[in-house]
């Protein structure tokens, strides 16, 4: 568990300094991709939020991965979705390329999530 441990250290590190940005500087991460409007820096503040919100949630797997496995589940389903969301709207031309690129990095995160449940479904079924 030692290295899952770690992992999810990494992951929930990744969210919240992500979301971070994208919450304090909200203004300029919503003109930097293309989000203009009275709204444009609520929009993607709220996406920082959710995205720190995620990362308490992989800090929770991390201290008990076992016990917050579930945490994972649900993870891999909004890094999943997220993938999908951004590739469609970049491909529609309402966002830029580059958005859909580093948004390719929570494929990855979601395919080791992925493995993280194989790996432990047999632990979850002896703690139930």
């Amino acid at each position: 568990m030692r290295l899952w441990r770690i992992f999810f250290c990494v992951a929930a590190l990744n969210n919240l300094v992500i979301g971070a940005i994208m919450l304090i500087g909200a203004d300029q991460a919503a003109a930097r991709i293309g989000v203009f409007g009275p709204g444009a820096g609520y929009i993607v503040g709220f996406g920082g939020l959710l995205i720190a919100i995620f990362g308490i949630a992989y800090a929770l797997v991390a201290y008990r991965p076992l016990a917050n496995r579930n945490l994972v589940f649900v993870g891999a389903l909004g890094k999943a979705a997220t993938v999908v969301f951004t590739s469609w709207h970049a491909a529609a031309g309402h966002i830029p390329q580059n958005v859909s690129l580093v948004a390719m990095g929570d494929l990855v995160f979601a395919a080791i999530f992925a493995i993280f449940l194989a790996q432990t479904r047999r632990a979850r079924d002896a703690m139930s």
